[in-house]
Parts: structure tokens; C-alpha cells; sequence
């Protein structure tokens, strides 16, 4: 016998992405199976699409504790392919490791990762026209409430 109650209970933990003043949030992800990912459309500040991607990873890889949960996190758009992984413990940052960059028609430099225990972010500098013009770009994922829910905000 199955209740509609317990369906539309089941169905409000399924992980789940939204977009909220350019904040990405992923939530429920808990439910997210090792190697899994969420993503979501988004828009660029230049009018491009871009896709802004979370992935769970095997903590057996990962060499974290079984109470920790890893995370890739991504964005990808025309121009700009990035991603950074991190760990997150109790709602915290633990660790961020191996990112990579790529750009088509640009070049990039001063690339950084950096984290504290209520973030990971990875910033460089977007090189256009032969170093004419530049932009600081960054990507950064914020773990946030106690539902397993991590924001990912962005510049490119």
C-alpha cells in the first residue's frame, strides 16, 4: 500500500539545483550516489550559455573519511571550462584540490586555489587580444544550512 504522502515525501529529497540572484544552490545531495552529478543552465554575464555542474566522488578515491562527503564542482560556457574539487566535513571545508582550466581563444594566468572552512574557490585571470584585455575569473563553492546543500557562485 503506498500513500501519496510518503511519494511527495521521497520526491522533496531528491537532490536538486536552483538558480537565485546568479547563486547557484544544490541541495539534498546526501542522496547523490558516488560519481553522480546535478547540473544546471545558467547564463554568463555575457549573454552565453554556460552549465554549472556538481558531482559526487568516491571518497575511497578521494582518501577522506567516510563522514566526509567530496564534491566536483564545475563550470563550463563557451570560452571557460573550470573545476575544482573539494571536501566538506560537518558543513565545513576541509580540503580543495586538482582544478583545471581550460580556455579556447584566450589564454589564462595567476591561477589559485584557495579555502577555508566555509569555502573553496579557484581564482585566475582570463587573458583576451593578446593581453589587451583581462578579467578576474573565480569559481566557488559554499557549503551552507545542514541538508547537505552547497552554493556555487561564479565569475567568467
Amino acid at each position: 500500500m503506498s500513500f501519496g504522502v510518503q511519494s511527495a515525501f521521497a520526491e522533496s529529497n531528491s537532490p536538486k539545483a536552483t538558480v537565485k540572484n546568479n547563486v547557484v544552490t544544490f541541495s539534498n545531495l546526501d542522496q547523490l550516489k558516488a560519481n553522480e552529478k546535478l547540473a544546471i543552465a545558467v547564463v554568463d554575464s555575457n549573454g552565453d550559455p554556460a552549465t554549472i555542474t556538481i558531482e559526487s566522488v568516491d571518497n575511497s578515491i578521494s582518501r577522506v573519511a567516510k563522514s566526509s562527503n567530496s564534491w566536483k564542482v564545475s563550470y563550463k560556457g563557451v570560452v571557460i571550462h573550470a573545476y575544482f574539487y573539494m571536501t566538506v566535513t560537518n558543513n565545513k571545508v576541509t580540503n580543495a584540490w586538482d582544478y583545471s582550466i581550460t580556455t579556447l581563444g584566450s589564454t589564462y594566468s595567476d591561477a589559485s586555489l584557495t579555502y577555508n572552512s566555509s569555502s573553496a574557490k579557484l581564482t585566475f585571470t582570463s587573458n583576451a587580444y593578446n593581453g589587451i584585455a583581462s578579467h578576474t575569473c573565480w569559481l566557488k563553492g559554499t557549503p551552507r544550512g545542514t541538508n547537505n546543500e552547497v552554493d556555487v557562485t561564479y565569475s567568467m
